[in-house]
């Protein structure tokens, strides 16, 4: 009898009492992080990569090694410069050979234009007396 006289409750209120329980779980979850973190009891996190590692350093190098090397570098670019030297001076004596023979090839060049115009002027006379022989044989 008292089974019968308890209502029923509707989807809507089922609904609302796990929505309630979800809410007060998920709160009592945060309220025990924040106790935790104020206490220190929460376990340290670790971030990686570490931003501020401290790491092992090397010595400092001895100035020999560093005179030693610097000797070494400067030994290195004078050889470089003398190399280029070189080969500025082989580029010099090519550009100048070179326009020896440009030279000499715009020399035979206008040589040549000359000739061609004297040819024409020729070709141009006999072309201008045959012109002349037909005419009078024509007459």
């Amino acid at each position: 009898m008292i089974l019968s006289q308890i209502p029923t409750p509707s989807s809507l209120e089922v609904t609302a009492w796990i929505g309630c329980l979800f809410f007060l779980v998920a709160g009592w979850n945060q309220v025990e992080k924040f106790l935790d973190r104020r206490s220190q009891r929460a376990v340290p996190h670790e971030i990686q990569p570490q931003p501020l590692s401290v790491t092992k350093f090397d010595p400092p190098v001895v100035e020999s090694l560093c005179r030693s090397r610097q000797q070494e570098m400067g030994n290195e670019v004078a050889r470089v410069r003398q190399e280029l030297g070189e080969l500025r001076e082989e580029r010099r004596a090519a550009v100048s050979e070179l326009r020896q023979k440009l030279g000499k090839v715009d020399r035979e060049v206008g040589e040549l234009r000359a000739s061609l115009e004297l040819s024409h002027q020729q070709l141009a006379r006999i072309d201008a007396k045959l012109d002349r022989v037909i005419e009078h044989g024509k007459r």
